[in-house]
């Protein structure tokens, strides 16, 4: 084998083993886009919640992205002489094993001390199917649904699961603040 025929075969390596660099790296960006398109965003439906404070009488909520907007961040006030007063916190995100919107939340001064949420939107509604969980480790299973009417109001209704069917607990109308 000649001089040339070596550098020959040298430069097919480099070539190749660059090839294999250039090649590798345009699969490992192409897998991890810097930002998902929205059709990979299952939690988009919450961007409505983001930002300012949802009243009620007597309460309010607070909802924030988490990192890389992966999940979504909620806190509960009761307002207790005026003063807010934070009873409730937790968060929504994608289960990718499960594919779907779980969220975990936990409370103070309630019956409840732990919520287990099953998320999904439908049009303008969230639907929620949870289980709540006391001091003792009772559970309660419900349903929750949120209804969006307009960009500053929801109407929040709670329904017990029981053997006759949904029995309606409590509902409220929420109306988004600054």
């Amino acid at each position: 084998m000649g001089e040339a025929e070596n550098m020959n075969g040298i430069v097919l390596r480099v070539v190749g083993i660059l090839f294999g660099i250039i090649t590798l790296s345009a699969g490992a960006s192409a897998e991890t886009p810097s930002h998902p398109s929205s059709s990979e965003e299952p939690l988009a439906p919450f961007e409505r919640l983001i930002g300012g404070k949802w009243h009620t009488e007597g309460s309010y909520q607070e909802f924030a992205w988490g990192v890389g907007r992966r999940s979504v961040t909620s806190s509960s006030y009761f307002l207790i002489d005026g003063e807010p007063r934070l009873v409730s916190e937790g968060l929504w995100y994608w289960h990718p094993g499960e594919e779907r919107i779980k969220g975990v939340f936990t409370a103070v001064d309630m019956p409840v001390v732990l919520f287990d949420y099953t998320t999904r939107f439908e049009g303008d509604q969230m639907v929620n199917e949870l289980l709540s969980y006391d001091a003792s480790g009772s559970e309660h299973a419900y349903k929750e649904t949120w209804n969006f009417t307009g960009g500053t109001h929801y109407v929040w209704k709670l329904y017990r699961m029981t053997p006759e069917g949904l029995r309606e607990e409590m509902g409220a109308t929420y109306e988004k603040k600054k």
